[in-house]
């Protein structure tokens, strides 16, 4: 199911995902972190800036990720970095309809 001018895809099962913790998921050509956080879904860049850290593996405290390499923290609502708000990751729209766990990766490729 799309809306006009993005791709959602589906990325997982509710029950893939337990509070508090990580799952790195495809959707489309993008490797994404998907977290769930006192029962709401997040998602971002699964690769950390500083040198490419599996976000999805890092250890969640609130809505706080902790890059497995290097510690660098992310928002998982934001993408900011708490330490350096220069510093971001990309953050995509989450929803989930009937089980299902959807990311919006952005536009809907041109047909032609």
């Amino acid at each position: 199911m799309s809306d006009e001018g993005t791709r959602r895809v589906r990325v997982a099962a509710e029950s893939d995902l337990f509070d508090g913790a990580g799952l790195a998921v495809k959707a489309g050509d993008k490797a994404i972190a998907l977290f769930r956080v006192e029962g709401r879904f997040y998602a971002i860049d699964n690769a950390c800036p500083h040198r490419g850290g599996p976000l999805a593996e890092g250890d969640v405290e609130g809505h706080i990720v902790h890059c497995p390499w290097h510690g660098w923290t992310w928002d998982v609502r934001t993408g900011l970095n708490p330490r350096q708000p220069a510093s971001k990751v990309n953050c995509f729209a989450v929803s989930v309809e009937d089980g299902s766990v959807f990311v919006d990766i952005g536009e809907v490729p041109a047909t032609g």
